[in-house]
């Protein structure tokens, strides 16, 4: 077992964000009601998938390695929050510190719960939309996982591992309806950290069949159970649409969608999809926006006003939503290509320092 690179995972990271970016600049313009209801939030769910699969898989294999050399998991903890740091903090706090200098709408009131990645808190709390923060609220689900995560994995023995993450689901699952049933604050059901674990939770899941169960990935990453249940989610969309089921929408339509994600991923992570799919998931422009992807999630709701400002200088208006969004993100890819390149790349290399096991005998 290695700590191994995925391209197609990265194709699938551009089609996550490209969801959500069509979802939020371009989906509410819609009147076509399928169309509408073409579940591109999920975007959100597909990176909650990759993510509880990618780090789940990184924390068994090292915390497999320490069992194995027989040393402390205190060195993967360590590494772990060193490199997640790197990752996620310097492109982040630069953003957010520079639109508080600029006193960009409601960042000075919002400031102490963006900084402490919990806006999915507020949110929870408040039932109310933070206007061009509003995505900052899954990267506070991601931090709040960090947390806690490497923890219940490296310290659960081996065979009492997928209990654990098949409970995590169920609990997850549980404390959604309980939510939806009981709170009936919508943003509590879909934002909370616990309320997103099912997601997470079954990424991690599908970590565990890769490494562990080789038979289950044989029968798993068969085309044909993609099929069927990609048939099963077209459907149940339909029926919602004749039928309004707000249960479905509110936890069954999400679920659904995350268990189609792990099959996916659990595809693109083995053997890969072959044909047309593995050139689209490969080509070297898709490729580089899936590795670019975060930049381009956290800036994309704030293109808008910096074109709008820009376009005050230079009497540049576009009134077209489709032509708006093509120049958009093409603003969003270039700024995000460049936070990769200059910033994001040269940090991230410093990881190389932060091994997650040391070698025996290295000092």
């Amino acid at each position: 077992m290695e700590n191994k690179h995925f391209t197609q995972l990265d194709g699938l990271r551009f089609f996550a964000v490209l969801m959500v970016i069509i979802g939020h600049w371009l989906q509410w313009t819609w009147t076509n009601p399928f169309l509408k209801a073409l579940p591109l939030v999920h975007g959100v769910t597909l990176f909650f998938v990759l993510s509880g699969f990618l780090i789940t898989r990184i924390l068994f294999i090292n915390g497999d390695r320490c069992i194995q050399e027989n040393t402390s998991v205190s060195q993967v903890l360590k590494s772990f929050y060193i490199r997640r740091a790197l990752r996620i903090f310097p492109v982040y706090f630069l953003l957010v510190f520079f639109l508080f200098a600029i006193d960009y709408q409601n960042t000075r009131v919002l400031f102490p719960w963006i900084v402490s990645f919990s806006t999915n808190i507020y949110q929870s709390i408040h039932n109310a939309y933070v206007g061009n923060f509003n995505h900052f609220w899954s990267l506070a689900v991601e931090e709040q996982f960090y947390l806690f995560w490497p923890f219940v994995i490296l310290f659960t023995k081996h065979r009492y591992r997928v209990h654990v993450i098949l409970g995590t689901i169920v609990i997850a699952i549980s404390y959604k309806w309980y939510l939806f049933m009981y709170v009936g604050k919508w943003m509590a059901t879909s934002y909370s950290t616990l309320s997103c674990m099912h997601a997470l939770g079954i990424g991690a899941l599908v970590a565990y069949v890769a490494l562990y169960e080789d038979k289950l990935v044989e029968v798993l990453t068969q085309t044909r159970w993609m099929i069927i249940l990609f048939t099963l989610y077209v459907v149940m969309l339909v029926v919602q649409h004749q039928i309004s089921l707000r249960w479905y929408t509110a936890i069954g339509d999400e679920m659904l969608f995350a268990l189609l994600s792990a099959l996916v991923i659990l595809k693109a992570s083995q053997k890969g999809f072959s044909g047309l799919t593995k050139k689209i998931l490969e080509n070297k422009i898709i490729v580089h926006a899936g590795k670019v992807s975060y930049g381009m999630y956290l800036f994309h709701l704030f293109i808008p006003s910096l074109y709008d400002f820009i376009g005050t200088f230079v009497n540049i208006k576009l009134n077209n939503e489709y032509a708006s969004t093509v120049i958009h993100g093409l603003i969003t890819f270039l700024l995000a290509h460049l936070s990769w390149r200059y910033l994001e790349t040269p940090i991230n290399k410093l990881k190389s320092r932060f091994e997650y096991v040391k070698k025996q005998g290295a000092i």
